[in-house]
């Protein structure tokens, strides 16, 4: 949970499509119930600007959109795999496609849920936290409020997000830093 509280997507990109959308295993209804169902797709995060870390650089990263609808909501969850952290496209789609929400009927039973998901299989944070990210979503939605409030934390107190600019020329983070702000 304090990923969702640290966490932010990157500043200046874009997301470029990199296939349709993939609908996970799991029925809708299922006895009259209406039950959850993921779909995800994966996406490219083109960067504004070259990233460097001390091993490499580059340009795009890796990132898969899920959605998980539950009686016509739905709740958005996102997964941001950089190359050095060991997921992609193809582990997190594999993942994804073995995970079944149909089984669930009830979207407040996050932990069973989440239990559930991590319990696919080893490994495949990003993918899992997408899927965390897109229940908390959803489940926001359901209660028509936003999670500060679920969680009783005051927004105006909420610490500034941080994100790292990669390693550059002096005079090229000092314009990464004043465009950030």
């Amino acid at each position: 949970r304090a990923f969702l509280r640290q966490s932010s997507m990157a500043a200046g990109a874009v997301l470029v499509p990199a296939a349709p959308w993939v609908q996970a295993r799991g029925p809708r209804q299922a006895g009259g119930r209406t039950r959850m169902s993921l779909r995800f797709r994966p996406y490219t995060l083109q960067l504004k600007h070259v990233f460097t870390v001390a091993v490499s650089s580059r340009t795009t990263t890796p990132v898969m959109l899920t959605e998980v609808e539950y009686d016509g909501v739905i709740g958005y969850g996102e997964a941001s795999m950089p190359p050095y952290l060991g997921e992609s496209h193809d582990s997190a789609t594999a993942f994804l496609a073995k995970v079944d929400l149909g089984r669930f009927s009830d979207p407040f039973q996050l932990e069973a849920i989440l239990e559930t998901v991590d319990a696919v299989a080893p490994g495949n944070p990003a993918a899992k936290a997408s899927v965390d990210i897109a229940l908390h979503d959803l489940v926001g939605k359901l209660m028509r409020q936003p999670w500060y409030r679920i969680w009783g934390y005051d927004p105006a107190l909420a610490p500034t997000t941080t994100f790292t600019i990669g390693i550059d020329t002096p005079d090229v983070v000092k314009a990464k830093t004043r465009e950030a702000a």
